[in-house]
């Protein structure tokens, strides 16, 4: 069995080549998911240039500033919010964006006003939705101060699991990006916060592979469930995290390519 450890402190990298190797290494996992698609390349850039787009949109970035920042036409911006919309903004409104209230309500109760007023990249007509999705799952409840109506999230009891692909794929974009919040908060950040990456690589008998999914089960989710109740008590001295965890057979992908490429050898042997 073996673990990756933090290493011993070296000297620190220029700016610029961090930066530029720590997103190099983000983009590898994503290209070896092309590959394994037969996504071609091209149309990987346009992705790229369409996330990058999508994310400068969720900052409520004006088009022109848009522009600026991606080096690009306002008309090129048009034809990138017309391609967002036609391909993800739906289902990333239906999925995302109940996720994204669900978390702000563990913080503190709120009204359907403060939520409206929070998120303005939404309209009013989906936040209504979403909360109507979330008090349907039993995820949030509703509650009266004064006459006020606010909604708050439910215990943490509640432990939902969704198999819709879309909401399976907003899920992989919760991981990812915590992935990149810990990348940030130990590689750049000038005050780093609190985080931890371990990656451990072991054999396990095929058999004994439910024995994982118990640990969670069994063990680790009622630690943090009483972790998060013990935070609930004293809000003040509480700090928000994001705790992600995932196994899968040793590089499934890159055994996956690998074995692409000796098929296609085989195949041209035979030309």
């Amino acid at each position: 069995m073996a673990s990756t450890d933090d290493p011993a402190p070296t000297e620190p990298m220029p700016p610029d080549e961090l930066g530029r190797r720590l997103v190099y290494a983000m983009l590898l996992p994503a290209v070896r998911m092309a590959l394994a698609l037969g996504m071609p390349s091209k149309d990987l850039v346009r992705w790229a240039e369409l996330a990058v787009y999508h994310e400068a949109r969720r900052r409520n970035l004006k088009n022109h500033e848009i522009a600026e920042q991606l080096d690009v036409s306002v008309r090129k911006v048009a034809e990138l919010s017309r391609r967002l919309k036609e391909n993800f903004l739906s289902p990333d409104r239906e999925h995302g964006l109940p996720r994204r209230i669900e978390f702000m309500l563990w913080a503190e109760p709120a009204s359907a006003a403060r939520i409206k007023q929070t998120f303005t990249d939404a309209a009013e007509a989906e936040i209504d939705e979403a909360l109507a999705t979330l008090e349907a799952q039993g995820r949030i409840r509703r509650t009266h101060k004064g006459r006020t109506v606010r909604y708050e999230r439910v215990g943490a009891k509640a432990v939902l699991v969704q198999d819709q692909m879309l909401a399976r794929i907003d899920g992989l974009n919760n991981l990812l990006g915590n992935v990149a919040d810990v990348v940030h908060a130990r590689f750049v950040a000038e005050s780093p916060p609190e985080s931890f990456a371990r990656t451990i690589s072991l054999r396990v008998r095929k058999d004994e592979l439910r024995h994982l999914r118990s640990l969670y089960d069994d063990v680790l989710w009622e630690v943090l469930q009483r972790l998060d109740e013990s935070a609930h008590a004293a809000p003040e001295d509480a700090e928000t995290l994001s705790l992600s965890i995932l196994w899968s057979p040793h590089a499934h992908l890159e055994r996956l390519l690998e074995a692409g490429r000796d098929r296609d050898g085989e195949e041209n042997d035979d030309v």
